[in-house]
């Protein structure tokens, strides 16, 4: 059982200049050890905006330090080389872009995912907030604009499946398939799945 981090520990992980100062040191020295060949010489999975939940046998990736995060950098700037990837997993970050960041998210993602590679993206299904707010389910209004607890935590786009499935094909991804959710947040709030390929074609 995981103990709970100190008072000390929690501000070292807070902190937004150290948090800024991980951004830029260590995506750098990922860099540097591909280029020294010391890299992983196994296809890599990656958890992206993994927030406090670790996955196991994956690089968990985040904005910021956490007790879970592997790696601390913009997950629109991911330090790996080409085809190097063959999973990605996100839960509940996509909506934490701008939607002019998403395209860019995708299509980075797209370049360092190895052909036939998988995506996997869950999202709050934004339409379905939306309805169940105005039949007046207060609490929807957390699920359309997010908590705001720590920068960064603010939603700043809500997608349906029509939005992100074309925003997924014009990053060159293929076999779209929604798929049932099965992240913690559906217990809470009306949520989107979606799994695709890196065609090879």
């Amino acid at each position: 059982m995981e103990k709970n981090p100190s008072p000390r520990t929690n501000m070292w992980h807070r902190s937004d200049m150290i948090n800024k100062l991980r951004r830029l040191a260590s995506p750098a020295i990922v860099k540097i050890r591909y280029k020294l060949g010391l890299g992983s010489e196994h296809p890599l999975r990656l958890h992206l905006g993994c927030g406090t939940k670790r996955f196991k046998g994956y690089t968990n990736i985040d904005w910021r330090k956490t007790q879970a995060t592997d790696l601390v950098c913009d997950i629109k700037k991911l330090p790996y080389p080409d085809a190097s990837v063959s999973l990605i997993e996100t839960y509940h970050v996509i909506e934490h872009l701008t939607r002019h960041d998403l395209p860019k998210a995708l299509g980075e993602w797209f370049r360092v995912m190895m052909p036939g590679g998988v995506l996997i993206i869950e999202c709050p299904d934004f339409d379905k907030a939306v309805v169940e707010y105005i039949e007046g389910h207060e609490d929807r209004i957390d699920n359309i604009f997010g908590l705001q607890r720590f920068p960064g935590d603010a939603h700043q786009f809500g997608y349906n499946l029509s939005r992100l499935e074309k925003l997924l094909l014009e990053a060159g991804y293929r076999d779209i398939r929604e798929e049932a959710p099965q992240d913690y947040h559906t217990r809470n709030e009306p949520c989107l799945r979606v799994r695709c390929i890196k065609s090879s074609v």
